[in-house]
């Protein structure tokens, strides 16, 4: 600490001590440094143009099988308690991994024992390479150790496990969730980060806590668990609640089959699933209700318990992905154009 005259003699004396060398006038030193670092904090950085900066480059590397992780900036998994936040998070570490990227696992809640034996079952036995850090302390505490772990091991991702643990005060405070994002930012590299729901209606929207944990991730992602699964497997829901580089992404599904050796993640269609289904957006819902055969606007209406306008307006703007085929009857139906994915 270096922000008063009293810390700064003490800490020149203890320089002197030291060095072992009286010729060197420590107090000195210490003043300019204080100074300068004084007046860099009241100056500031200078103000660029933004057309002589980097156009970042966009690319699809990072789409983990449906969810989208950003390679510099923080995204959100949240969920309820027991909906496989935690398994979700090291998969897409695992195949981040695999991709050849160096991925740092920061975790405030299990042992490293835990995740090896979980990155085994996931993977087997020719599981990704990946570092992994035990945290004890705050994120706003841990983030020189990681910021250190990043530059030394040339880490190309991170991930946070979890939000709550990480917090150095109540997650209901704005300043709580401030000092979360800049010490992520202060590490410099993308980020996915684990965190609960709240309690409110609208749980299944934003994490839990202050709105600035929703407003402070560049992209969130709600996970939901079915109630309706087999024996020995659960199956859960991914929706993006927020996405603020590009387009809302369509919701996405996975299987989680535990054996006694292994677990197994594979993509599963939520519109199969009813109780998951329903939280699919408008277009989706519809895409799976067309998927066999053509239906009517006053059929789909019905199926979806939507209006017939709205359904309509949703044809148009995706105009990519529905169609219009003519009826025997007359009545033009809605279809999918041939090729058409979510």
């Amino acid at each position: 600490n270096c922000s008063s005259p009293t810390a700064r003699k003490t800490r020149a004396n203890q320089l002197a001590e030291l060095a072992c060398a009286p010729q060197i006038d420590f107090l000195r030193l210490v003043e300019e440094f204080a100074i300068r670092v004084h007046t860099a904090m009241r100056t500031g950085g200078e103000a660029v143009d933004l057309r002589m900066l980097p156009r970042p480059a966009r690319t699809d590397d990072l789409d983990v099988h449906g969810i989208h992780v950003l390679e510099a900036h923080p995204i959100t998994l949240f969920g309820d308690g027991g909906c496989a936040k935690s398994y979700v998070a090291l998969f897409i570490a695992g195949e981040l991994a695999k991709r050849g990227l160096t991925v740092l696992y920061a975790d405030w809640e299990l042992s490293g024992d835990d995740h090896r034996d979980r990155l085994e079952r996931l993977f087997g036995a020719n599981m990704p390479a990946m570092l992994y850090a035990r945290c004890s302390r705050p994120m706003s505490a841990e983030a020189d150790r990681l910021r250190r772990l990043v530059r030394q091991h040339n880490v190309a991702y991170l991930v946070c496990d979890s939000v709550a643990f990480a917090c150095d005060g109540r997650p209901e405070d704005a300043e709580v969730a401030a000092r979360y994002f800049q010490a992520l930012r202060q590490i410099g590299v993308g980020s996915l980060n684990v965190a609960h729901t709240n309690r409110s209606e609208d749980a299944d929207k934003k994490p839990f806590g202050s709105a600035f944990w929703h407003n402070g991730a560049r992209a969130t992602w709600n996970l939901k668990i079915s109630n309706d699964a087999r024996p020995g497997e659960i199956v859960v829901g991914a929706y993006n609640r927020k996405a603020n580089l590009g387009p809302l992404l369509p919701a996405v599904g996975f299987r989680i089959a535990f054996s006694p050796e292994r677990t197994h993640i594979t993509r599963v269609d939520l519109g199969t699933v009813d109780d998951l289904a329903a939280g699919l957006p408008l277009w989706q819902r519809m895409k799976q209700a067309v998927t066999h055969h053509p239906q009517t606007l006053t059929a789909l209406a019905d199926e979806l318990g939507a209006k017939t306008d709205t359904l309509d307006r949703t044809v148009r703007r995706y105009n990519k992905t529905f169609t219009r085929v003519p009826g025997v009857d007359g009545v033009s139906k809605i279809a999918l154009v041939h090729g058409a994915s979510a």
